[in-house]
């Protein structure tokens, strides 16, 4: 496949036109310009790298304003907020078959392909990793997910796109014990390694109280912190944990809309940019809105920070090539290069992103692109060269049938929520 006057972002997150070529699923610039054969003018795109959502929870938009106002700790209370919660929770694990908890990441999925997402780590398997890559796959965008104590069995599979990772030790978690037996499952299988880490007050109390150190430093001590190690959150690192993490080459996904929602606060990117950390995007708990938590993250970056020190290109490669890195997977996605995966989203150009000024020094073309496009102007996306979304339509599954599985879920909750709280 040849695509004609391309307009992309490049690797030094420039926009740059000219013609590429998609063979075998790769990037190719060095092709034979005379073969015009299956050939598509993109004249009237902006192509930028699949977007990386680097932290998920696949159930978790079924919850939409079940953890409202509430911090994290108090989940499951015996407050009537907590109460509805717990039910919830009970739902999901007694009710809902594992074939169904498929439907309910595949309507995430979905959203997120069409906002221009084409790789989620997503850490809720429910009871079948197996089942989960399975529904990755049928989508036709990548993944990895979190198999928890399950590595024994995945450590050496990938299933298609998806790969298989494992879990660090929450802080409410951490014993001396499951200190040593997680180095074990390190030195045999050196799987990636994720967790939620230091996210809010109260996990930073309990590992603190504990041993009068952070889980970061925890994690060093048992040689568990290297590129494989991803960090979700991190709102109470201190410098000294940054300098850990940095020096190892560990990764942080950032979460800010997550941390507003449950109270955590806002962990401190700046901080972690000058340690030289490579920080990546998750939207986490309840969204699927990469856009929306691009936004935000530039502008909570203009709190307490000089105004020009970052830009639309920053939080671009924070949603692209650093998620890319975090997972190990920077020479294959990420970036519109030579010979990396042709994961591509096509963003439809329009009159309200002007003015569209392109100098050789100045542009606003990427900044517009950020803060004022509509999630309607993602039209295409594409996987390996594969067409996953097509003017917005789903290529590869039925999206009338996964919303209509979705919606049965919801009101089979609403059903027993009714039989429960009588």
């Amino acid at each position: 496949m040849r695509l004609k006057n391309v307009t992309f972002l490049n690797s030094d997150m420039r926009l740059e036109t000219r013609d590429l070529s998609i063979e075998d699923g790769k990037i190719s610039f060095d092709f034979n310009r005379d073969n015009k054969e299956n050939s598509i003018n993109c004249e009237d795109y902006l192509v930028i790298p699949g977007l990386i959502n680097a932290h998920f929870h696949s159930y978790s938009p079924l919850t939409k304003g079940l953890t409202k106002e509430m911090a994290i700790q108090d989940w499951c209370n015996d407050s009537e907020q907590g109460k509805i919660q717990q039910l919830f929770f009970d739902y999901l694990d007694n009710e809902v078959a594992k074939e169904d908890f498929v439907y309910v990441a595949q309507k995430s999925y979905i959203d997120m392909v069409k906002n221009g997402v084409t790789f989620v780590s997503d850490s809720d398997p429910g009871d079948s990793p197996e089942l989960l890559s399975h529904a990755i796959n049928e989508i036709g965008i990548r993944g990895i997910i979190d198999t928890y104590e399950e590595i024994e069995d995945y450590h050496s599979k990938t299933n298609g796109n998806v790969l298989f990772g494992t879990h660090l030790l929450e802080e409410e978690d951490i014993t001396n014990e499951e200190l040593r037996n997680l180095q074990g499952v390190k030195d045999k299988y050196n799987p990636i390694m994720m967790t939620h880490c230091l996210e809010n007050q109260w996990r930073f109390n309990i590992v603190n109280s504990k041993y009068g150190k952070s889980s970061v430093e925890l994690y060093n001590e048992g040689n568990l912190l290297d590129e494989n190690a991803v960090l979700f959150h991190g709102v109470f690192m201190s410098g000294k944990d940054m300098e850990l993490i940095a020096k190892n080459g560990s990764s942080v996904v950032h979460c800010p809309i997550s941390n507003l929602n449950t109270g955590a606060g806002l962990a401190d990117v700046n901080g972690m940019h000058e340690k030289g950390i490579n920080v990546c995007l998750g939207t986490d708990y309840a969204h699927t809105n990469m856009w929306e938590l691009m936004r935000l993250t530039y502008y909570l970056l203009k709190i307490n920070n000089s105004i020009d020190k970052f830009s639309a290109e920053d939080i671009f490669r924070m949603a692209t090539i650093n998620g890319a890195r975090a997972y190990q997977l920077e020479e294959d996605i990420g970036e519109i290069k030579e010979g990396h995966k042709a994961d591509l989203v096509f963003i439809k150009k329009d009159s309200s992103l002007n003015p569209l000024i392109a100098e050789e020094n100045f542009s606003t073309y990427l900044h517009n692109v950020l803060f004022y496009s509509e999630e309607y102007f993602v039209q295409n996306v594409m996987v390996d060269g594969e067409w996953i979304m097509k003017e917005r339509k789903l290529m590869t599954v039925n999206e009338e049938k996964i919303e209509n599985k979705y919606n049965k879920i919801l009101k089979g909750f609403s059903t027993y929520l009714e039989e429960h709280s009588r």
